[in-house]
């Protein structure tokens, strides 16, 4: 860990689309396994996700946190694949040495320095700090996947994706229904049936006394008529 302490841990990771917030890939890896080394990999399988559920769209730009950064990943990336990094340097205490390297990833840490450098780039750390994070709370913190009792990375990542698929879940519950939870959708339901009970209330009550005036209405009619014919 990065206290120097040892634990039997994995390490999840989450592709997030930050203009609907919705969990693309949710892997986990294992813990000895670097960020930039497992990048490549949790966009590819965000790219079949998407594939699979019949969407065209394709990942352009990547912004990530600076735990990403890595010249080999940078020249990877813009060699055999069209993603556009926004993924800020680490602090350095001197200058990078590159007569060691070779001169892609030398053009592929410049390029991403000045994507991350403008507006865009700012704005997209900006909105990955927001949502990806948010994404880790619900899954980690709210949905109790901090923690894991299964055996194996397979059962571990099984269990990670059920929860990144309820998060999902209520996130077109939003959309669709403004309540994110079943408990939330139950209280909606309750509160129609009493609103339906209320207005079947009043409408009977409304007949009832249209009812009772259509009732006395000719008996006062008659009696008027009456004392004028008296």
């Amino acid at each position: 860990m990065k206290d120097g302490t040892t634990h039997l841990a994995y390490k999840a990771e989450h592709v997030v689309d930050l203009d609907t917030n919705l969990i693309l890939a949710a892997e986990v890896y294992h813990a000895n396994q670097s960020d930039h080394q497992t990048l490549e990999d949790s966009l590819h399988q965000a790219q079949i996700n998407q594939e699979a559920a019949g969407s065209s769209a394709q990942i352009r730009n990547v912004a990530a946190d600076k735990g990403y950064h890595s010249a080999e990943t940078l020249a990877t990336l813009a060699e055999h694949t069209p993603y556009r990094t926004y993924i800020p340097e680490p602090a350095r205490a001197g200058n990078r040495r590159w007569t060691d390297k070779p001169p892609e990833q030398r053009t592929a840490v410049h390029a991403n320095r000045r994507r991350t450098r403008g507006d865009r780039g700012k704005r997209l750390q900006r909105l990955r700090s927001e949502f990806v994070e948010r994404t880790f709370a619900h899954v980690c913190e709210t949905g109790g996947a901090r923690r894991s009792w299964l055996h194996g990375i397979e059962k571990v990542r099984k269990r990670h994706l059920i929860a990144a698929a309820a998060h999902n879940l209520g996130l077109l519950m939003r959309v669709l229904f403004k309540m994110g939870t079943p408990r939330g959708l139950q209280a909606l339901a309750d509160l129609v049936l009493s609103l339906y009970l209320v207005l079947a209330t009043l409408w009977k009550l409304v007949l009832r006394r249209e009812f009772v005036s259509e009732t006395v209405r000719p008996s006062v009619r008659l009696g008027r008529s009456r004392r004028g014919l008296a």
